[in-house]
């Protein structure tokens, strides 16, 4: 009699933590679109494409579907990036991991590129890159209350970069300081005149693309670099601007 009634007690605790662990992966905003000009300038300056934004689906509150991507194109300069709605992510469950592949609409392209994103209470906390070729790329995400702290590249265990984050008392990002094992010189990013509207993809690291944009509050539309020696010599090094009809 007494198995009788554990039964259902334990039921309800598989669908209890089931749920919870579901919940981790639901994001702060489920955008529909995202314009190409969110992403980071690095992969979006050089497309030449008449599609300007990624289309994302969901299967109810969980992400389903990216789609919109990038593909290396050969030019007399070495390889360019070209976005493309040919191309998708499609988005998966398993326990507190979400799986990203990468996939075409087109049969003649096949990728093998794949993501594991793991969760810890409702952030992410690591993302695996596998790419044919190339050795698996493991990033680590740390945070001071909702904030992210820091993050670490890592390639084959050994540090590979790390980037540290600066927040203001409006829990917009203020700077972005990027270091390298051995390097004498630091890259400083300078996010600034933020406007006040809500920023439509707020905690949405889903793809590293996503950042340093997901980050903040408001829509940050001018990032400026610089380079720092470890004598504390600063150059400058570049500029960035964005309209601000792109946040309407």
């Amino acid at each position: 009699m007494k198995k009788i009634w554990l039964l259902p007690y334990t039921i309800f605790l598989v669908l209890c933590f089931s749920c919870s662990k579901d919940e981790e992966m639901i994001f702060e905003q489920r955008p529909k679109e995202i314009p190409i000009l969110y992403l980071q300038p690095s992969t979006a300056e050089s497309f030449m494409s008449n599609v300007n934004e990624m289309k994302l689906s969901y299967r109810g509150k969980q992400l389903d579907r990216i789609i919109g991507g990038f593909l290396e194109i050969p030019t007399t300069n070495g390889f360019v990036p070209f976005f493309t709605d040919n191309v998708y992510w499609d988005a998966r469950v398993n326990g507190n991991r979400m799986i990203l592949e990468k996939k075409s609409f087109n049969k003649e392209l096949i990728f093998s590129d794949r993501q594991e994103l793991l969760f810890e209470g409702g952030k992410i906390v690591e993302r695996k890159i596998f790419e044919e070729g190339t050795p698996t790329r493991v990033y680590s995400y740390q945070y001071i209350g909702d904030l992210l702290k820091g993050e670490y590249s890592y390639v084959d265990e050994q540090l590979r970069s790390q980037k540290i984050f600066y927040f203001n008392s409006a829990k917009n990002l203020d700077s972005l300081v990027v270091s390298y094992p051995n390097s004498a010189f630091k890259s400083v990013q300078i996010f600034s005149d933020y406007d006040t509207k809500p920023n439509k993809i707020k905690g949405f690291m889903v793809l590293e693309e996503f950042l340093p944009r997901a980050l903040s509050t408001n829509n940050y539309r001018r990032k400026t670099t610089i380079s720092v020696s470890v004598i504390g010599e600063r150059s400058f090094f570049d500029e960035k601007s964005w309209d601000a009809k792109l946040f309407n």
